[in-house]
């Protein structure tokens, strides 16, 4: 069966999934390697603990996929039912697998343990299933095929089921569906555009056939996604061409953008500071969440926001260079950063080099909320380190954000280049 018309589907089993008591990080993972291997999932259905729905369910998947994996539900408790509940699907009773039952106890015996007795359940199979072996858990998966339609059962414990999948299921869905061809993604991070004109903007590339894109929008970011197959001889030429649409909108090569600015911080050898007011040490958080950004990292300040001069002379500019200026200096340190006050819906935000000083003042283009603003600001200091580190244009139109005043200070000229809304 070519890999066009192969119907992948995903269940998750339980109350706490279904209900978003945790989050099912199961799901997403199979997603992503079910699409590298060439088995690009076309559902995901997630549904309760009761026997009935999900027998209700696996029937309702075995009429329209042609494989589905299905995960949660096969512990010892007696909320634990998709065995069961398979059965009920299939319509035949539940029988011993006495190979299973035997290594359970042996497991069992090795750690000085006798087994309990509620383990026996994870020992019964329906009629005709094959049993999917689990090194590292007491839970079984099985296969069974139901409608035409092939199932895998696995686990909900995240390593049991990725073991599996990966080591099982993988192998038995390629030599049943060999024709399938691995998937691969570049992953392209950007900030500034706006979806739509990102869209425009990429449209007018030519893609070769099986080749596809991709967005997905993930405050302040948009990631831009290259579908191919795996190894094909246009990827590099196509990634390059999207690269040069990007432009220095790219923040995020492979990588998201803390991981690039990183990169270029352990290149240049160059340390940093910051000072944020309006931020309140969402900046400093950040750069601590990476190994090259940490280590670049020398000191953060986290002002109170009551601390506005407030006389008729304050310049929200020369505020947040002075802030920069100071952080920079007092922590010894190639460049300083800065986030200002939130004043009339405005922030002001600066960078401190060496070699001049950059600034500028920003509002939300539209109405956002504060967390989303602090994001923005953050993400734009980011941006303006990223920009210096590159040699960038400093003052880029953003399309969440208006730049009402720019202000750069060379050291060498001694002079100042400012522009206003």
């Amino acid at each position: 069966m070519g890999q066009s018309k192969l119907r992948v589907a995903m269940l998750s089993t339980g109350e706490e999934v279904l209900h978003g008591d945790i989050t099912d990080t199961n799901a997403a993972w199979l997603s992503r390697r079910c699409f590298e291997e060439g088995f690009a999932l076309h559902r995901r259905v997630t549904v309760g603990d009761a026997v009935d729905d999900i027998a209700i369910e696996l029937v309702r998947c075995s009429q329209v996929s042609d494989v589905v994996i299905v995960n949660g539900g096969l512990g010892p408790t007696t909320d634990d039912l998709t065995t069961e509940a398979m059965a009920m699907a299939m319509d035949v009773d539940l029988e011993l697998n006495n190979h299973w039952l035997t290594e359970l106890k042996a497991r069992f015996e090795k750690n000085g343990k006798t087994m309990p007795k509620s383990n026996i359940k994870q020992a019964m199979l329906p009629e005709g299933a094959e049993l999917v072996d689990n090194p590292v858990g007491s839970a079984c998966g099985f296969a069974a095929t139901l409608n035409d339609c092939l199932f895998f059962f696995t686990p909900g414990v995240p390593s049991e089921f990725k073991h599996m999948f990966d080591n099982e299921i993988v192998p038995r869905l390629q030599a049943g569906f060999p024709n399938t061809t691995k998937q691969e993604i570049q992953r392209l991070y950007t900030f500034g555009f706006s979806e739509s004109l990102l869209n425009d903007k990429l449209e007018t590339l030519s893609l070769p056939n099986e080749f596809e894109l991709g967005y997905r929008s993930s405050l302040p970011f948009i990631e831009v996604k290259l579908f191919s197959p795996r190894q094909h001889s246009d990827i590099s030429l196509i990634t390059d061409a999207i690269r040069n649409v990007l432009g220095d909108r790219l923040v995020g090569d492979g990588q998201p953008m803390l991981a690039s600015v990183g990169q270029l911080l352990e290149q240049s050898k160059m340390t940093i500071s910051v000072a944020e007011k309006f931020s309140g040490g969402y900046l400093a958080n950040w750069l601590n969440q990476a190994e090259p950004t940490k280590e670049a990292f020398v000191q953060g300040w986290v002002l109170s926001e009551s601390s506005l001069v407030a006389d008729g002379d304050y310049n929200p500019l020369a505020a947040v260079l002075a802030m920069a200026t100071a952080s920079r200096e007092n922590a010894g340190v190639d460049i300083g950063l800065a986030c200002g006050n939130m004043e009339a819906g405005r922030v002001a935000l600066g960078l401190s080099a060496a070699d001049g000083d950059w600034g500028i003042v920003v509002k939300p283009r539209r109405s956002q909320t504060n967390e989303n603003f602090r994001c923005y600001t953050a993400t734009m200091l980011l941006d303006m380190l990223r920009r210096y580190l590159c040699g960038y244009e400093m003052f880029p139109d953003i399309a969440s954000l208006v730049i009402t005043e720019s202000l750069h200070i060379p050291v060498d000229a001694g002079e100042s280049a400012s522009q206003s809304e």
